[in-house]
């Protein structure tokens, strides 16, 4: 059967939760991301709990992320622990710091294995490693210097001097692509191993990218991981500048492949933010729906509900009818 699902966020009110939860259930789907961020797990774990137990009780299974966290997974939330923890972020290869955590840092990787742990407590079924990237210059409006790259902190440096019997040279590399893929990837194998010894299975959504500078060129090595459950990708046509459904179908086959070829589950996300009120766009909304459906994947989730009315930075022009030319093109 077809999981159908939707992210669920910044609601923190258990009866305001359940309310929509009854709602996305008479609407058919069978499954919810609640999103868990820095903020959540500090000031809101109990209730996050209950949400979560809301969410069971419906039927639904659900998925948690680590929203923004450290800024290097995807999320419209701050990190406090980028702001607690300077000496834990990436080094541009100019020598600057920048506002995300690095991958190898130990610091930030305890934290994150404290996360993963919480994110298993409050009762998530899959924890959903939510565009794990380097950082990537042109999402922000920090000015960078052309060709600088992360990162080339002491951590990094050491271990690649210790990978490659050489120093890091200050110029981007097909070692260095290298090198950022293995500890990415090196990084989520931690995660998912500890999250599976918590009794969660692993969900990995990678941009729609396969180029190391937007996670990782070589999608094969994460499938074959054996702390791996479902492969995922988000193939957001109008943030890419691309076609609907070409742009989707692509990803489609491309996951579902590559989860047949190593017995995971197929996931596909589709756009329900920043579309604009024009003609073409629920037409694209629908197209991308079907060509997920018709491509074999497993699941499908829209990002976000409600087409993202609550965040008005990124909000749809028209929310209500995105998010009902997602659900029309659902099965019943």
């Amino acid at each position: 059967m077809l999981e159908k699902g939707t992210s669920y966020f910044s609601v923190r009110d258990p009866e305001h939760a359940e309310s929509d939860l009854d709602r996305f259930r008479e609407s058919g789907l069978n499954a919810v991301l609640h999103t868990f961020s820095e903020r959540d797990r500090e000031y809101y774990a109990d209730t996050m709990e209950k949400i979560v137990a809301a969410s069971h009780d419906r039927d639904f299974t659900v998925y948690v992320n680590p929203w923004a966290v450290g800024r290097v997974f995807g999320g419209e939330a701050f990190s406090e622990f980028i702001g607690r923890n300077l000496d834990s972020c990436q080094v541009l290869s100019t020598g600057d710091r920048v506002a995300a955590a690095c991958f190898n840092d130990p610091t930030f990787r305890e934290y994150v294995r404290g996360w993963t742990a919480d994110a298993a407590a409050i009762g998530a079924d899959v924890l959903f490693w939510d565009e794990p990237h380097w950082y990537i210059p042109e999402w922000f409006d920090d000015e960078v210097p052309e060709g600088a790259w992360t990162c080339r902190c002491e951590t990094c440096q050491s271990l690649y001097e210790e990978r490659y019997g050489e120093r890091m040279p200050a110029t981007q590399t097909d070692r260095i692509d290298e090198f950022r893929e293995e500890s990415l990837l090196s990084f989520l194998d931690e995660m998912m191993a500890l999250a599976a010894e918590n009794g969660c299975e692993n969900a990995v959504c990678l941009l729609p990218s396969e180029d190391a500078d937007h996670g990782l060129s070589d999608w094969e090595r994460l499938a074959a991981s054996d702390h791996l459950d479902v492969l995922v990708t988000d193939p957001y046509w109008d943030v890419f500048d691309e076609e609907s459904p070409e742009f989707v179908s692509y990803f489609t086959d491309t996951v579902v492949s590559l989860a047949d070829e190593y017995d995971l589950e197929s996931q596909i996300w589709i756009q329900g933010f920043r579309l604009d009120d024009d003609s073409d766009t629920i037409d694209d909304v629908r197209a991308a729906t079907r060509a997920a459906i018709d491509g074999g994947v497993d699941s499908v989730f829209m990002w976000g509900y409600d087409a993202c009315r609550s965040i008005s930075d990124i909000a749809c022009d028209d929310p209500d009818a995105v998010w009902n030319a997602y659900l029309d093109e659902l099965p019943s």
